[in-house]
């Protein structure tokens, strides 16, 4: 999974992240890939994808973009879809986290 966890950060601040994508680029199934990362990892795929997105998103915001930018740039449909699904995952809105806190996206996990 070492392949998939170093490829992620780049292909969630580029765009959106298909399984079967990431799968190619590793030399899995798509299925394959989803049971050995959930194995390996301790969570589901796209569970962690979501949680790089919202890191992009508060880095971004911890930079200077506005919560739109910041949403568009990290895959989220509108602010209200980042604030929402932030407080969700970590009870906070991105901008009491982007005051807070400091993720290195590149050297997550």
């Amino acid at each position: 999974m070492s392949a998939a966890l170093e490829l992620l950060p780049a292909l969630v601040a580029s765009g959106p992240v298909h399984t079967r994508d990431v799968a190619r680029r590793v030399g899995l199934s798509a299925s394959r890939l989803t049971h050995l990362f959930g194995a390996q990892v301790g969570l589901p795929l796209r569970r962690y994808v979501l949680w790089l997105r919202l890191t992009l998103a508060v880095t971004e915001v911890a930079a200077g973009a506005d919560l739109t930018a910041a949403a568009h740039g990290a895959g989220f449909s509108d602010s209200a879809h980042l604030s929402r699904t932030c407080r969700e995952i970590f009870g906070l809105p991105p901008s009491v986290l982007s005051r807070n806190v400091h993720w290195d996206i590149e050297h997550s996990l």
